[in-house]
């Protein structure tokens, strides 16, 4: 850090239908978050007119004023949930968008399919975004956005989208982080017991979880080391070797449990852990060492595979911010 974080203010913008864990999430992330013993974001929560409302789960939610383009507050967040009933409502998309262009450094911070309002509101017109993979189909009303919603969070300029659920917290400590340094987030994390860093463009479905609610005990033990040494040497005999079973019936167990073949899925995996360090500003011969490709060249190939781009055109649109350094 350079200097010391000042506190932040941040409304939360509350509707009927909400998901109760796009707000809890993040906003208890919010909440927990020191510095010096200092507290270090302040919310309070908003609704069209000012009234209570209900999340989608019956729980009862008190509204402490009403959104508006007047308020203070540096940050705004919204949600996910009953969004559609939002999505032409003329006055809250003016106000999302007069938050936008307002001048300073107040953020607008989208969980799940709170996004879409955003979208809505012309907030994410050439940038890039992400919502619930579950939106695929209602996306593609605003092509204006760079949806890629095989990513858990984005970041452009003062705009953050998340995937929702539980990658609303992984985006609220990176925020953070990024305001208040390592040492926060870290005891954010630890109080929450979740994970510090799950980068933004970790994948929203995780080729893992699959093999994680199948019978096969000896294939769930096998995916979590694959995930968690992605370095690792991982031909088909080390695959099988490492399961404690033959070639030909690991294949059949992988194809049959997750339509892949071994390779495929170490593949994937690895994609996936490069795309989470290619927003480190590191080598990318670093970047393809340390998610098992060995050299930039295979990694290049398996991106090409995957996306259907070369490498660097991959980051220059679906990088993160700071990008990853060319070798």
């Amino acid at each position: 850090m350079d200097k010391r974080p000042q506190p932040r203010t941040l409304d939360v913008f509350i509707f009927d239908g909400i998901n109760i864990l796009d707000v809890a999430g993040p906003v208890q992330a919010f909440d927990t978050a020191r510095f010096d013993a200092r507290k270090m974001y302040h919310h309070r929560y908003v609704s069209l007119d000012g009234q209570p409302v209900r999340a989608s789960c019956g729980l009862g939610l008190m509204a402490e004023g009403k959104l508006s383009d007047q308020s203070t507050s540096d940050d705004l967040l919204v949600p996910g949930g009953g969004v559609d009933q939002f999505l032409s409502h003329d006055a809250l998309l003016r106000i999302v968008a007069a938050k936008a262009c307002a001048p300073g450094d107040g953020r607008i911070i989208s969980i799940c399919s709170g996004a879409l309002i955003l979208a809505a509101a012309g907030v994410l017109d050439a940038r890039l975004a992400t919502t619930h993979w579950r939106r695929e189909i209602k996306v593609q009303d605003y092509p204006n956005v760079l949806w890629d919603l095989d990513r858990i969070s984005t970041e452009s300029d003062r705009i953050y989208t998340s995937a929702g659920v539980t990658t609303g917290i992984d985006l609220a400590l990176a925020i953070i982080r990024k305001d208040c340094g390592n040492t926060t987030a870290l005891e954010v994390a630890r109080e929450m017991v979740v994970q510090l860093r799950r980068t933004g463009g970790q994948s929203q479905y995780a080729m893992h979880l699959a093999g994680q609610f199948t019978p096969d005990d000896s294939l769930t033990r096998l995916i979590e080391t694959i995930v968690a040494q992605p370095e690792r040497a991982w031909a088909l005999d080390d695959l099988a070797n490492e399961a404690s079973m033959n070639a030909r019936t690991l294949t059949r167990r992988f194809k049959k449990h997750l339509n892949l073949s071994p390779a495929q899925f170490v593949e994937k995996i690895r994609i996936d852990h490069a795309r989470g360090l290619l927003g480190d500003n590191i080598p990318m011969q670093t970047v393809a060492v340390k998610s098992g490709f060995g050299d930039l060249q295979r990694m290049r190939r398996a991106f090409q595979r995957r996306f259907g781009v070369n490498l660097g055109e991959y980051i220059s649109v679906f990088g993160a911010k700071q990008g990853a350094k060319r070798d």
